[in-house]
């Protein structure tokens, strides 16, 4: 089977497990360098987009670059301002190009539905205050040339549609080198599926020394509402919100307290997709991104294919981690063609 080799650059998405991958996995990777989300961000995200000078990003990766190992939710975008209309999303993968075009491009996506109902819960975690219709649907409020359209932007359903990017650094990377993962597959069988990972790319890690507990657990309901109480007297830390008085000190001390009562079961079950989007927040949903996933499920089965065929003249189907959630392919268009 192939093994690929080159830089690997994990850019998401959010809420696809990188905090895991970030905390437990790659710094348990013996044979390669893993270097801290602190130093991705200087190298593609600290210039402007017309200051961006690769010389500059290579020089803050530092020497023998091809070992290296990164992991950054937002070099595919920020969560709750959409990547910046895609605009930073796009401008990021020609930085990642142009600073390591022999890269090994990593993404991960997630039913987008359920990508979204978790994107609202970390919005609240992070210091939101707003209700899920507000934090959806809160600029069909404002007027057309409202200033607050581009002096605060926020969420936008462009973002989870996954397959405009994947497209886009497909272009300028080759398929052979974008790799693309499912979300619910590695929360199925994390064991598994963290086997096959190590195994594309030939990391050395003892997956029976890593820490399999679950990351970042979902609030319920109770705890919600207690992070939105809390949220009232802190101006951090995200941008579309209610503040009413700001107590300095307060969201640490808050956030410290609620993750604790959060962390110790005993404030209700953890919130699912169907507890936070309406049923018909989910047929838009639906709808909206159903091109997209289909385009999603065919670019998985094209991966597939190619790594059947890499294998060295082993009989069957190779492994696959390339389920769609939702879609099936046929009658919709692609992303490529089939092998």
């Amino acid at each position: 089977m192939r093994i690929y080799r080159g830089p690997i650059i994990h850019i998401g998405y959010h809420k696809t497990g990188t905090t895991w991958f970030q905390d437990i996995f790659y710094p348990a990777v013996r044979n390669r360098r893993y270097l801290p989300r602190a130093v991705a961000r200087a190298a593609f995200l600290e210039a402007g987009a017309l200051h961006f000078e690769p010389d500059q990003a290579r020089h803050r990766l530092g020497q023998d670059r091809d070992d290296i190992i990164l992991c950054e939710e937002n070099l595919s975008g920020g969560l709750h301002n959409g990547g910046l209309a895609g605009n930073l999303s796009k401008d990021v993968a020609g930085r990642i190009r142009d600073t390591l075009p022999g890269a090994q491009i990593v993404i991960f996506v997630r039913d987008p539905c359920s990508a979204i109902a978790s994107a609202y819960l970390q919005y609240v975690k992070g210091g939101g205050t707003f209700g899920i219709h507000r934090y959806l649907f809160g600029r069909d409020r404002l007027g057309p040339v409202a200033p607050e359209r581009d002096e605060a932007p926020g969420f936008r359903r462009e973002h989870f549609d996954y397959a405009r990017l994947i497209a886009h650094y497909d272009r300028l990377f080759g398929a052979d080198n974008v790799h693309v993962f499912r979300y619910e597959d590695f929360r199925a069988d994390p064991r598994g599926f963290a086997a096959a990972y190590a195994a594309r790319f030939g990391l050395d890690v003892a997956l029976d020394r890593l820490d399999w507990g679950t990351r970042n657990p979902s609030p319920g309901r109770l705890l919600l509402w207690a992070f939105r109480a809390a949220n009232l007297f802190t101006r951090r830390a995200v941008a579309d919100k209610d503040c009413l008085l700001h107590l300095p000190g307060w969201y640490g001390l808050s956030r410290k307290l609620l993750r604790r009562a959060n962390a110790s079961g005993r404030f209700g079950r953890p919130l699912r997709m169907r507890d936070i989007l309406d049923e018909g927040a989910i047929a838009h949903f639906n709808d909206y991104y159903r091109h997209g996933e289909a385009a999603i499920a065919d670019r998985l089965e094209q991966q597939t294919c190619r790594d059947a065929k890499s294998r060295d003249g082993m009989a069957g189907p190779a492994p696959s981690y390339a389920r769609s959630c939702r879609t099936a392919t046929s009658s919709l268009p692609t992303m490529t063609q089939h092998c």
